[in-house]
């Protein structure tokens, strides 16, 4: 696919944060309507590390994946996981130094090993490492995050640029985030610097909904307004199906969440006429499909009392097919979009 068409078209991708999208073979994911996914620099750093990654030529031919692949650039995770008991770690200015509870190895994540990671992964598009931090900044916090990731990712460009070549020679893309918290004029300030900078694609990193999960419109539009229409313009974890609309009308083409896989392996599934959850008792003699409009492996073969079923037996089965339909109603909604 032409890595083009990121900037012209609506994309929803679900998360294969290790090189998989839980519960499902590849194969599956491409019949749910899947063209892109996006997978993780921090996981994939620590295992199954990027030097055997590049070994097996790439996470694509790991995967036998020919749709796109992002690699988010590991700032989230960072920034957020270190602040775990499990985890322990510092940000200092020029990245991040954590050790993995995992086998007990010390990383280091800076702008430019987070470059040279995400090719060694061969995602077709790059994000540059972010200063990523908590909702609940106060200004001076908040102005802070914002200086640093510009600063990083002009580290990135440079880096991409001076030792691969840029986009010219590799043939990637190479976004940035735009931070700025709860202040929209230090989004706009953080849109507008990175701009200056030059980008294929500007991401909406932090969090995209308040405390009372509400999407931060305010400051989404505050970045819309200050970056080209004819770039990638990246909705970093929206959403729930409603959310994805609202960012679509304020100028979003890119989106991912958790929540359509996460929320299907815990009984929740996306429907034409709402949500369902398969778990409840009225399920267990319901012999309709999931989604009468829904031509999808799990509604064309099963009824809800037999996914019901399923879950209350832990078979692993029912895991895939609700991924499989809540999948295939959010590249439905994606569809639509793009008609």
């Amino acid at each position: 696919m032409n890595l083009e068409t990121l900037k012209q078209k609506y994309f929803f991708m679900p998360d294969a944060t290790r090189g998989a999208v839980r519960y499902l073979t590849t194969k599956q994911l491409k019949e749910t309507g899947t063209e892109a996914i996006v997978t993780n620099t921090l996981h994939l750093l620590i295992h199954p590390g990027p030097d055997v990654i590049q070994e097996l030529g790439g996470i694509k031919k790991m995967m036998g994946w020919d749709g796109i692949v992002f690699t988010d650039s590991g700032g989230f995770q960072v920034f957020s996981l270190i602040h775990s008991k499990k985890w322990k770690g510092k940000v200092h200015e020029n990245g991040a130094t954590f050790k993995s509870p995992r086998e007990g190895n010390v990383y280091e994540l800076t702008p430019e090993s987070s470059i040279d990671i995400q090719i060694k992964i061969g995602s077709d598009v790059l994000v540059c490492l972010d200063d990523c931090r908590k909702t609940d900044l106060n200004r001076y916090e908040a102005e802070q995050s914002v200086e640093r990731t510009i600063k990083w990712a002009k580290r990135c460009k440079d880096h991409f640029e001076k030792e691969y070549g840029g986009t010219a020679k590799t043939g990637k893309l190479l976004t940035c985030v735009v931070q700025g918290a709860n202040f929209p004029d230090l989004r706009e300030k953080c849109a507008k610097a990175l701009v200056e900078i030059g980008f294929d694609g500007y991401n909406f990193g932090g969090f995209v909904v308040d405390s009372e999960g509400r999407l931060v419109e305010d400051e989404m539009s505050a970045v819309i307004e200050n970056v080209p229409k004819d770039t990638i313009r990246y909705a970093m974890g929206v959403g729930k199906p409603e959310d994805i609309l609202k960012a679509a009308k304020i100028g979003f083409n890119l989106f991912d969440t958790v929540l359509v896989t996460r929320n299907a392996r815990h009984g929740t599934l996306y429907t034409s006429e709402g949500e369902l959850r398969m778990g409840n008792s009225e399920m267990a003699l319901d012999k309709r499909p999931v989604d009468s409009n829904c031509n999808c492996e799990c509604c064309s073969n099963y009824t809800r009392a037999y996914i019901h079923h399923m879950m209350k037996n832990g078979e692993a089965t029912a895991l895939t097919l609700a991924t499989i339909h809540n999948l295939t109603h959010y590249q439905s909604l994606i569809s639509k979009l793009n008609s």
